[in-house]
């Protein structure tokens, strides 16, 4: 577990880091409430903030109340609030500016040790809820809300110069392989697919049924092209069983990048485009398409 102390103690931070140190945890100390902000907001390896109510230069209760406005609801934090004062009103301040627990100074040891073993089950559970809200429940890989809010980001972190090309994929015929060998085989070669994209792709969503997407950030379309061959071939090559005979199947692709002073949905558009000639051109290829394809067509 990773801790963060926050405190304008030394001494107080040391008798905490040591203790938590002793158990494995790893312990970030600072004084200033400021540098300790930056650093969680940076660095998203920290499970638990454990500080003072009584910093500078952010009070505690405002630095609380930030922490949880950046964290959002895809990032488990849990912060534990630290003073000497025992009134209700000041728990009471603590708990709704963001704070999910309360410790009366000077902190017992066991004390806590109790309290991060509460909040080790709470961040637990709070992963496990974000893992099943944005994955897919077949695959594993991204499902559609997911993968939007991913693109989103991404497209954020990366500067306007830096490439983002973005693919729909579907499995060819996918209707008749579910009627000739049964959902169950169905499900398999949907796992599969999603696998095989996986093994190529950093970022791989399935849509909903047999259509997924895939994403490769600073690739151009040339480069990205290249790692859909290589997904194509792949699947292609790849062999299933059912009850009465081996298969193979094939996907087919379509390629587009998406560029800063557009929408994700007019890219996705010109993607789905790309796919749609992709299957009438005779299935299991990848076709690419330029930025202005949507508008001239």
């Amino acid at each position: 577990m990773h801790v963060v102390i926050v405190d304008p103690s030394r001494v107080v931070q040391q008798k905490l880091a040591t203790e938590l140190e002793a158990t494995g945890c790893f312990v970030d100390c600072f004084t200033a409430s400021d540098l300790a902000l930056q650093y969680i907001e940076a660095t998203r390896t920290v499970d638990v903030v454990l500080t003072s109510l009584e910093i500078d230069p952010i009070p505690g209760l405002e630095l609380c109340w930030t922490l949880r406005t950046f964290v959002g609801e895809k990032r488990p934090l849990h912060i534990i609030v630290m003073s000497s004062n025992t009134s209700e009103r000041a728990l009471a301040e603590a708990l709704d500016c963001g704070a999910d627990d309360f410790a009366v100074k000077p902190v017992r040891r066991e004390e806590l040790m109790a309290r991060l073993r509460a909040a080790n089950r709470m961040i637990t559970l709070q992963r496990q809820l974000v893992e099943q809200a944005s994955t897919d429940y077949l695959t594993g890989a991204l499902n559609r809300r997911a993968f939007l809010a991913t693109m989103e980001e991404k497209r954020r972190e990366l500067d306007a110069s830096d490439d983002l090309s973005v693919c729909l994929l579907d499995i060819d015929h996918f209707k008749s392989i579910n009627d000739s060998h049964g959902h169950d085989v169905g499900d398999e070669v949907i796992k599969a697919v999603a696998r095989i994209a996986g093994e190529e792709a950093p970022i791989v969503a399935r849509l909903g049924g047999e259509e997924f997407a895939i994403a490769f950030p600073v690739l151009g379309v040339e480069q990205a092209a290249h790692w859909c061959e290589v997904i194509r071939n792949n699947i292609a090559g790849q062999t299933f069983e059912s009850a009465t005979e081996s298969f193979q199947i094939t996907c087919s692709f379509g390629l587009t990048s998406w560029n800063p002073d557009e929408s994700l949905g007019i890219a996705l558009q010109r993607a789905d485009r790309a796919l749609m000639d992709a299957k009438r051109g005779g299935r299991n290829q990848v076709k690419v398409a330029e930025p202005a394809a949507l508008e001239l067509a």
